[in-house]
């Protein structure tokens, strides 16, 4: 293997646990939904109020810290690809704007959650 494959190897590694733990936050999310399911239905929760303002606000800084994770890789990569003179330059460019669009939209729905007054886990969507 070569130097660029070895870095390359890394990175990969570092994508799959930062997508490892976004399931998490999926996961986290729909039972927070479905912990709003559960109170329309007047059936018991799995959150009382305060623990699920508590588990939104969590899950939520921990989404925006995985979306800044994913950026600084996409950073490192492109480097990585301008080191070596490998891949597509413009790609990159456009995985770095990805991110950066993840990243706002995060911080957007962090500050939903840390200001959004008791109502917060009614807006709660599970793809962001």
């Amino acid at each position: 293997m070569t130097n660029y494959d070895l870095e390359e190897v890394e990175l990969i590694k570092d994508q799959i646990g930062l997508s490892t733990l976004f399931l998490f936050t999926l996961v986290v999310s729909l039972s927070l939904s479905y912990n709003e399911l559960l109170k329309y239905e007047n059936k018991p929760p799995l959150y009382t109020q305060q623990a699920e303002e508590t588990v939104l606000i969590i899950n939520r800084t921990l989404a925006f810290l995985i979306s800044i994770g994913f950026l600084l890789i996409n950073i490192k990569d492109k480097q990585v690809k301008e080191v070596y003179n490998q891949g597509n330059i413009k790609n990159a460019n456009l995985q770095i704007d990805a991110s950066v669009i993840t990243l706002i939209a995060t911080i957007i729905v962090l500050y939903v959650a840390v200001n959004g007054n008791n109502d917060s886990t009614q807006i709660e969507n599970p793809e962001v």
